[in-house]
């Protein structure tokens, strides 16, 4: 059966609704205007998936915009692009902040006098934001930091178009892996297999890595050769043109798994199942986590630990983002949120134990899984 047709960019329509919505915040908040200079939210509000060299959008309340940035072959959503040139003959320029900021001060030469202006406080760099301090003598400076992350957590189509196809290369990695799993093997063989695996199904180099660990909770791929007997936990990330995915398995490495292995994995597996029925709009992801913690305390291997990570997190333009899933910091579900889950248990006498995760598209009425993937302990290449 062939793979339905999925947008691999942000569309002009989707940047356009977003850029309506920023207007529209910053004309309730009395702004005149917003300040972007992460590249990432270049990207949500443009659709140019710009390298992080140095760049700044200025979005107008009355919906006017410019972009500054590199040179580059992207047509950004916008009124005015406007670029220098990042290398001099293909060697990098050690100072393309100041050539931004020249750029920017140019172009805002006798330009009016700004009132109020919204920033990226985590982002925006103190010799742009002095520039365009001098150029428009605001009054005052308001961070956006808050109100661009509530934006966010409400994923559009074209957001989950992408993250859907970033599931989709995450899950040839998982394939991959689970191949290559066997005694003797190097760690970094496995992600070197499943990095070559995710990046041919996207057909464009991605970053593809996480936790790809035996024997261990967790951790980045080692120069160690996996035994047989270790429970070998993976929990990779995908980024396919500027969106993440995140999901995790555990595989017996070689051998029928133990007693004592089968019964953890098949705990964390049933507890993963459940998942689907809980979420919905208005669930608290402290909640969520008191479950989870709960569920995993049922075994009696796992009584006295419980889950001693985050329940999850939200995806999408960063690995991890609102809502959150913790036991120490509130998230509230919401339509159009995309999650990850991940229940786990872990004990040395399992050599070390199990982590299941998948993603969720929080809907009105409940959650549609994201990543409907085996759950089996013992890897098979068929998966």
């Amino acid at each position: 059966m062939p793979m339905p047709m999925i947008r691999t960019s942000l569309t002009r329509e989707g940047c356009a609704g977003r850029q309506k919505r920023l207007c529209e915040h910053l004309s309730m908040s009395g702004l005149d205007a917003a300040v972007i200079t992460d590249h990432r939210e270049i990207y949500y509000f443009t659709g140019a998936l710009l390298p992080s060299w140095p760049a700044c959008l200025m979005v107008m309340a009355d919906s006017r915009s410019w972009l500054a940035a590199q040179t580059s072959d992207e047509s950004p959503l916008t009124d005015n692009y406007l670029t220098y040139q990042p290398h001099t003959f293909y060697t990098n320029n050690p100072d393309n902040q100041r050539l931004l900021g020249q750029l920017v001060a140019r172009h805002l030469a006798g330009a009016s006098k700004l009132r109020r202006i919204g920033w990226q406080a985590e982002s925006t760099p103190h010799l742009i934001a002095n520039h365009l301090t001098n150029a428009l003598s605001p009054n005052e400076w308001v961070a956006l930091d808050d109100a661009l992350e509530a934006m966010e957590r409400r994923k559009d189509a074209d957001e989950v178009d992408l993250i859907r196809r970033s599931i989709r290369a995450d899950l040839a990695g998982y394939d991959a892996a689970q191949a290559a799993i066997r005694p003797g093997v190097n760690e970094l063989e496995v992600l070197a297999a499943a990095q070559r695996a995710a990046m041919l199904d996207a057909g464009e180099g991605v970053y593809h890595g996480g936790d790809f660990r035996a024997a261990a909770m967790g951790g980045a791929a080692r120069d160690r050769r996996v035994e047989s007997g270790e429970l070998f936990i993976v929990d990779a990330q995908t980024v396919f043109r500027g969106y993440w995915c995140d999901l995790a398995r555990t595989y017996s490495v070689g051998q029928t798994p133990t007693d004592l292995q089968q019964s953890i994995y098949a705990h964390i597996a049933a507890i993963q199942r459940e998942v689907a029925g809980l979420l919905k709009p208005g669930l608290k992801g402290t909640a969520l986590w008191r479950f989870l913690d709960g569920r995993i305390r049922e075994h009696p291997a796992l009584a006295q630990s419980g889950l001693i990570h985050h329940a999850g997190h939200g995806v999408g333009l960063r690995a991890h983002e609102a809502p959150d899933l913790n036991c120490d910091r509130e998230g509230i579900l919401e339509p159009g949120n995309v999650v990850s889950v991940e229940p786990g248990g872990y004990t040395d006498a399992a050599r070390y134990g199990a982590r299941i995760e998948n993603m969720y598209l929080i809907t009105e009425t409940g959650a549609e899984t994201l990543s409907d993937y085996a759950m089996n302990l013992v890897p098979t290449a068929s998966d």
